[in-house]
Formats: C-alpha cells, sequence, structure tokens
C-alpha cells in the first residue's frame, strides 16, 4: 500500500491534524499582525489616550465639583440670611464692637470647615451691593486671616484680624487698603447671570496675595440686597494637581491644564518645576515660553493641521501623533467646560515608546500563546482518543458500583455522543430504579446475599440477636390533631433521625409499623458486641429526640416521646413470607419480649427497658436500675427487667442514688417484708422527683401489708396485658 494507504490510530491521525492546524492559524495571525501592526498600534494608542484624558477629566472633576459644590452651599446659606454682613457693619466708623466680632465669628463659624476640607480653597469671600466685604484667606504655615471692607461707611480703610481654630477673630488692625469688591472680576462677571449660577473668572492676579488664580462666585437676593459668594483656586494648587501620579497615563506621559490662548494654568510634570518659585514664574506664560520641546511640537501640530483644529472645534477633543527631536509621541487635548462661559484644556503627552511598551508585550504574549497552543494541541490529540474511550470506561465503572448496591453517588459522566448519551440515561433510568427499591428493603441483607453468591429463598436459622422495638408514645392523640400532610412530614425527620442513630451503630432495619421501628443487630453480618452496639445506638436516639423535641416545640409541633425496648436471645432470622413476596426478619421469643418490654415503659414510667440477657451482656459499661421481676403475656417463665439509666460514667449521681434505693426498696419486697420497703421509699418523691416505678411499688407493698399474698408468694409481677 502506499503511503496515503497506510494506516495510522486514531491518536495519530489527530495529532497530526490538529499540529497542521494550530501552525496554519498561527502563521496566519502572526501575518495579519505584522501587516496591520501600524493600524493596531494607532488603534490601542488613541484608546489608551482617549482613556487618559476621561480619567484626567474625572480628577479634573474631583479636584473643581468640591469649589461648586460649596459655592452653591454658600449661596443657599446666604438665602437662609446666614451670610448677611449686616452685623458685621454695625458698629461706628473707626470702632470695632462685641456684635460685630460675634457676627464675624459666625460666619467663620460656617466657612472655615470648607477651606480645612478642601485645601485647594486658598480664600473665601462674601460681599453685597453696597460696597461691604468679608474675606478668610489662607496664608503662610496655615495662618487664617480676616479682612471686612466697608466702601460706603469706612472708604478705604480696612479691617484685619487673626482668625483662631473656633473662628473667632483677634488682634484687630486697620489698613489702608483701597479695595473695592464691586470692580472685582468675580463679582462684574455675575452681572447677566441668574442668581445661584456659578461663574468662574478668567486667571487673574489676586489682589491680596499677588498670586495667580481663578474664582468661582455665585449671587443671591438677601432682604433686597443683592450678595456675592466667592472661592479662590491659586493655579499653583492647580499644578500640583497636574503633577499627582493619578493623572499620568504612564511613566514618561505628561499633563497640563492650559486656556483656550495656549496660557498654562497647571504646568506639566517636569524637572525644570520642582519648587514654588519656578511653577510661579511659569503659571500663565504661554506654552512656547515654558520651555519643553514636546509640548511646544504637540501646539505647533495642531495649529499647522486644520483637520484637528476643526476635531477640536467640533467634538472638544482631539488624538494625534508627532515628533518632538526626532522621537514620536502621542497627544490628547479635550475641553473641560468649568461653566456656561468659561473653559479650560486638559492636554496629555505620551511618547510612543511607553504605549509601545504595552504592544511590544502583547506581541509576546501572542507569540507566547501560539507555543503554549501548540504544546497544548499535541498534548490535547493524544488525549482525544482517550476521550472516547472515558464515557464507556466511567459507564463500566458505575455498572460495577450498581452491581455492589452502591447507589449513593450518582456520576454524571457527560457523554457528548448520541449512543453514548442513550447508555447514560438508560443507566440513570435504572440506578433512580434501585435507589427508589432500595428505601423499601434494607440493602445490608442484599448485599450479603450477594456476597455469599446466594439467591433469596424461604428459609431461616437460630442465631442469638439483640431485638428492638420503638413506639411514640401518644401517637393516637398527636395524629388527630394534625392534618395527614403535616402528621407525615413530622415523622420523616423523626424516623430520619432514629434510623440514622441505628444504621451508625450498624443496626438492621427490619420494617417501621406505623409509628414504631422493629431493628435487631447480629444478622446479617455477625456482631461480637451487637449488645453493646443495641444499647449505644438507643441511647443515642434518646438523646438526640431530646434535642428534636426541644425545636419542635419551639417551632409550634408536638413533641415525640419514644419508649424503647431491647431483648437479648435466640430466634429465628432470615427470609419469611411467600415465593413471590419475601421479607428479612426475625421471629420468635425474644422478638415479643422486646416488643413486651418497650410496652411496659407506661407502667414503669421509663424511657428504655431492657431484659436480663441484654443487662449481662452490657455489664458495667452501664448504669441501669433493676425495676422488677415479670411474666409476660403467653410466657410462663420469669424474666428481670432493667431500666438503661446511660453509660456509666455520664449518669448524674442523683440518679444513681434513687436507683440503688429503689433496688433496696424492692429487695425488701421480694424478700415480704413490707413494711421495711415502705420506710425505704419514704421520702423518695420529695428527694429524687415523681417516679412512676417508685409509686408502684409503694402502691404495691401497701396492697400486701393490709391484705398479705400467699404463702407460695414469689414477688413476680404477672403482666398479662400486651
Amino acid at each position: 500500500m502506499g503511503i496515503f494507504g497506510k494506516t495510522i490510530s486514531i491518536r495519530w491521525s489527530l495529532l497530526r491534524s490538529f499540529v497542521v492546524l494550530i501552525l496554519l492559524s498561527s502563521l496566519t495571525v502572526l501575518m495579519l499582525m505584522t501587516f496591520r501592526a501600524e493600524q493596531t498600534e494607532r488603534e490601542l494608542s488613541e484608546q489608551l489616550i482617549n482613556r487618559g484624558t476621561l480619567q484626567a477629566k474625572e480628577e479634573m472633576d474631583r479636584f473643581f465639583q468640591p469649589v461648586k459644590s460649596n459655592s452653591l452651599i454658600a449661596a443657599r446659606w446666604g438665602l437662609a440670611g446666614k451670610l448677611s454682613l449686616t452685623e458685621v457693619m454695625a458698629g461706628p466708623a473707626g470702632k470695632l464692637t462685641t456684635r460685630q466680632v460675634e457676627a464675624v465669628t459666625r460666619i467663620n463659624t460656617l466657612l472655615l470647615p470648607l477651606m480645612q476640607l478642601f485645601p485647594e480653597i486658598s480664600s473665601l469671600q462674601v460681599a453685597n451691593a453696597r460696597g461691604d466685604g468679608l474675606l478668610i484667606i489662607r496664608l503662610e504655615a496655615g495662618r487664617i486671616r480676616n479682612r471686612v471692607v466697608s466702601r460706603k461707611r469706612w472708604g478705604t480703610r480696612t479691617l484685619w484680624f487673626d482668625v483662631d481654630r473656633e473662628g473667632r477673630p483677634q488682634s484687630p488692625e486697620w489698613r489702608e487698603v483701597d479695595y473695592e469688591p464691586r470692580n472685582r472680576a468675580w463679582y462684574v462677571g455675575l452681572k447677566d447671570l441668574p442668581d445661584e449660577e456659578v461663574f468662574w473668572t478668567e486667571p487673574y492676579l489676586f489682589f491680596t496675595t499677588r498670586d495667580l488664580g481663578i474664582t468661582a462666585s455665585v449671587k443671591w437676593q438677601d432682604r433686597g440686597m443683592e450678595y456675592v459668594f466667592a472661592a479662590d483656586i491659586l493655579l499653583t494648587s492647580i499644578t500640583d494637581f497636574t503633577r499627582r501620579d493619578s493623572t499620568q497615563l504612564s511613566k514618561h506621559s505628561q499633563t497640563a491644564v492650559y486656556t483656550r490662548d495656549w496660557r498654562v494654568v497647571g504646568l506639566p510634570r517636569d524637572k525644570k518645576f520642582q519648587d514654588q518659585e519656578s511653577i510661579r514664574r511659569a503659571l500663565l506664560l504661554h506654552i512656547d515660553k515654558i520651555q519643553i520641546p514636546e509640548l511646544h511640537a504637540a501646539v505647533k501640530m495642531a495649529e499647522a493641521h486644520k483637520e484637528i483644529s476643526r476635531e477640536i472645534e467640533k467634538s472638544g477633543k482631539a488624538i494625534f501623533s508627532y515628533e518632538s527631536q526626532g522621537e514620536p509621541w502621542w497627544a490628547g487635548v479635550t475641553l473641560y467646560p468649568l461653566g456656561q462661559r468659561r473653559h479650560l484644556w486638559i492636554g496629555i503627552l505620551v511618547p510612543n515608546n511607553d504605549l509601545l511598551e504595552g504592544i511590544t508585550q502583547l506581541r509576546i504574549h501572542i507569540l507566547a500563546a501560539t507555543l503554549v497552543t501548540l504544546l497544548a494541541a499535541l498534548a490535547y490529540s493524544f488525549l482525544l482518543a482517550r476521550s472516547y474511550s472515558q464515557p464507556l470506561e466511567a459507564l463500566a465503572a458505575q455498572s460495577r458500583r450498581i452491581r455492589d448496591l452502591d447507589f449513593q453517588a450518582d456520576e454524571k459522566i457527560g457523554a457528548k455522543l448520541h449512543e453514548f448519551k442513550q447508555l447514560e440515561e438508560a443507566q440513570a433510568q435504572s440506578l433512580a430504579a434501585l435507589q427508589s427499591f432500595s428505601r423499601y428493603v434494607p440493602i445490608e441483607i442484599v448485599k450479603e446475599l450477594m456476597a455469599k453468591g446466594e439467591v433469596a429463598r424461604i428459609g431461616g436459622h437460630t442465631e442469638t440477636l439483640t431485638v428492638l422495638f420503638t413506639d411514640i408514645a401518644g401517637f393516637t392523640k398527636i395524629s388527630e390533631a394534625m392534618s395527614p400532610e403535616a402528621l407525615t412530614n413530622h415523622l420523616a425527620g423523626y424516623f430520619q433521625a432514629m434510623i440514622d442513630a441505628l444504621h451508625h451503630h450498624g443496626a438492621t432495619v427490619d420494617k417501621i409499623v406505623g409509628d414504631a421501628i422493629v431493628a435487631f443487630w447480629g444478622a446479617p453480618t455477625p456482631m461480637p458486641d451487637q449488645t453493646d452496639r443495641a444499647l449505644k445506638a438507643v441511647l443515642e436516639c434518646r438523646d438526640t429526640l431530646e434535642g428534636l423535641n426541644q425545636t419542635w416545640r419551639a417551632q409550634g409541633l408536638p413533641e415525640l416521646p419514644t419508649r424503647f425496648g431491647l431483648a437479648t436471645g435466640p430466634v429465628v432470622v432470615g427470609n419469611m413470607g411467600a415465593p413471590t413476596r419475601l421479607a428479612y426478619t426475625v421471629l420468635g421469643d425474644t422478638v415479643n419480649l422486646a416488643s413486651r418490654l418497650e410496652g411496659l415503659n407506661k407502667v414503669y414510667g421509663s424511657t428504655i427497658l431492657v431484659d436480663r440477657g441484654t443487662q449481662e451482656a452490657g455489664g458495667d459499661r452501664y448504669a441501669m436500675r433493676h425495676l422488677d421481676r415479670i411474666i409476660v403475656a403467653g410466657k410462663t417463665q420469669a424474666t428481670d427487667i432493667f431500666e438503661v439509666l446511660g453509660e456509666t460514667g455520664t449518669v448524674p449521681l442523683v440518679k444513681l442514688t434513687a436507683a440503688r434505693r429503689y433496688e433496696a426498696a424492692w429487695e425488701m419486697y421480694r424478700s415480704g417484708d413490707f413494711h421495711q420497703a415502705l420506710e425505704e421509699l419514704a421520702g423518695f418523691e420529695a428527694e429524687f422527683g415523681p417516679d412512676a416505678a417508685a409509686a408502684r411499688l409503694r402502691q404495691t407493698c401497701e396492697a400486701y401489708r393490709k391484705c398479705p399474698p400467699d404463702p407460695d408468694w414469689d414477688g413476680i409481677s404477672q403482666m398479662m396485658t400486651k
């Protein structure tokens, strides 16, 4: 056969196909990346610049918006009369009164927190149409001062204060200063604006500090008088903002804020602006004069290309590339509106190498991904053939678990092929049917038969087992008080807790008859410690029910007090019934005795009663009380019965003391000394609480003391009812 007729395994066929496919795909990606490198770089660069301008605008909002918001808050205070200057100017000309000091303190108390919370605000001022004005200004070293002017009352005289931390003016000082607030740009600019609309000035030289800055102002009317509130921002604060790391897009990027005519109000991060003096000298200079080559080149590029200018005019932003000193750069320009009549511009410059660093990294990642994909394809092709066999292997494993009657794990195989899916669904249906079936049949019995290789058939054999009967006290009354649905739901939780405890200690649960459970230990699997397991299981059931009854009582559900009867002895155990319907169960006197013991709990007021065989097998590992010697209905031989108190070492001393007192009285009763037995029982309930067994023994002793029994009386109680 030729090379094309040679047969190969599916694993190698898939390997070859996938390697060829991945190689072709990888080469195609690499070729496209090479051919479109320039376009890709431009798109990614524009995306990064756009993201940077958006980030810068958000940072600018965080810088300017508090100033605008606080100005509007001040206007609302003014409308409420809280910024009135009437009392500030209430004193006689040239004098300062206590009333004036208190008025200044009230306004300081309102406005000082705004300056403390927002350090970008350098000063705040309130003025009115009469020419009155109150200034709060932050000077060097955090010093706060007030200046009060009143053109109508004081002329060019101004009053200055130092302000303490509580806003109180200190150390008044009069100065000759020709300051007219009504002529300032922040006052005049509000003339044509409605009340409560914020006005922003052009950058200008502040009157008092001779620093460059911008002012936000707003006006309102108070009792027919026009008032204006103004907040000053130093341009040095804007520069501090533009030099933050949070406004930078990359390691070598620069962010600047400037006016429409290219005057800088926020300087970029550059080594020549390292001190406050160099920053002050550069502020409001034209971009050309601050001698940053890449910034100068960007402006020239924008001015020389009309399409960039048109884009800026049209959309308020533009992104373009240019060269500075032989190196490629990217620039992003975006409009930042301060108000309806004023706006600034944000410029971001990023060297192309900073952007290419990410693109180069992307190329490396693509190459690495291609290599990883090739290696993954090799591994995948090896695994693909195996993936076909895995569903079959999983189905076979699940079949073995079903064979072993392990119904707990319902593994989802997730077969993709149609035929495998059909097989999986058929097996899942079989598993569901067997899971339902297992709830009706003691699964341990079936497992034992399968382990022995036997088929279930009628027959039994005699074994010594420990048999348990349980019953809920007062169940008839409980069932009459509940709806069928509520009752079955309530019993479901009860039976689950009981059966879990019994299974935990190796019990074979024979059947559930109404509210009763029948279980036994020692079959089908022999257990040398069967009685010990049975006693532990019953005590766990009792303790579990105590907790459950508390919960049910809190939920308004009836409690389910339960009585237990345990007997150990020979029984016939095996498959009973008819050829078409079998039950693995137990028969015999021991079974009947366990049932009678459960019922005798009502007579003796106990919870757990066991026979002599169970008591002897339990030995000294359990604390018990010898209650009586009885002959149950249907039997002629007497048996001693015992109340199980708990495991040795866990029963309170008072219960053990009560048990020993009772046993002593019972022995006196057995010997016919009824008077002494009564003396032993005197004060029993007062010391130990109500006890039905003690009350029964006392009643019997009193009856025999009045009417003695026959001479052949042997002290055995005859229990004739079932």
